[in-house]
């Protein structure tokens, strides 16, 4: 019986790995700002302004930080709202929720009389190492960075580091084309190092790992939408 001992602890460890603990989700952070263009005449129309952030239980580790980041937020979009003609929407998807990290994809929809727009934003949030009104950007999430960090020569080559290397990898994809998207012809490495900023351009999976993205209408057409590049962590370090 003892014998078995040692193998029911490795798989009690393996068991509580697997189900750790995830941010309890409360109810959103929500408003919709809608502001005359004239007030004289109602004929003019609208600005009308909505968003909604999640909102963590802030008593869990990481929660209360994560909480005052998109505080934050609101006071941007609350500000936003008075300049902006026509409607904004932000709305969000939750993409990793672990005892680690929190990970949301962000879409805002900007539309009007004369044009429309659209942006993805991706937000990685470190439970355990948590900074108030902070994400965690890619050299911290690879660990070539300490979380406390403050040398701006390491954290600017770091992050060239890094940059450069998922420049290389997402190019790799992009010249395989499994997915055989319609990338525009004369799209190049060079284009791709100027519109793709690695360090800021990701959000993690469900398996903790980071997928990478461009925006619509940069490297193909509107209609391919979001273009997505999953790259385990391993492999990101192996290249390292």
């Amino acid at each position: 019986m003892k014998r078995f001992l040692p193998i029911l602890l490795v798989l009690c460890m393996i068991s509580g790995a697997a189900f750790a603990d995830p941010l309890a989700l409360l109810d959103d952070y929500f408003d919709e700002i809608i502001q005359p263009i004239d007030e004289a005449d109602p004929s003019a129309g609208d600005f009308v302004y909505s968003y909604r952030y999640p909102h963590v239980d802030e008593e869990a580790e990481g929660g209360a930080e994560i909480n005052a980041f998109y505080e934050d937020q609101i006071v941007l979009s609350e500000f936003e709202s008075s300049f902006n003609p026509g409607t904004t929407t932000i709305t969000y998807d939750v993409t990793c929720n672990n005892d680690e990290y929190f990970s949301v994809l962000v879409h805002v929809v900007k539309s009007s009389e004369e044009q429309s727009s659209e942006q993805w934003i991706g937000q990685v949030f470190s439970r355990k190492n948590a900074t108030p009104g902070l994400t965690c950007t890619l050299p911290r999430l690879l660990g070539t960075l300490g979380q406390d960090e403050n040398d701006t020569w390491l954290q600017d080559r770091q992050t060239e580091k890094a940059d450069a290397l998922l420049v290389d990898m997402v190019w790799d994809l992009i010249d395989d084309n499994e997915e055989d998207i319609d990338y525009f012809p004369d799209f190049t490495k060079d284009q791709l190092s100027h519109i793709f900023f690695p360090e800021e351009d990701f959000y993690l999976d469900d398996t903790g790992n980071p997928v990478f993205y461009i925006q619509p209408g940069k490297a193909a057409p509107e209609a391919a939408g979001l273009l997505t590049f999953s790259i385990s962590l391993e492999d990101i370090l192996d290249e390292l």
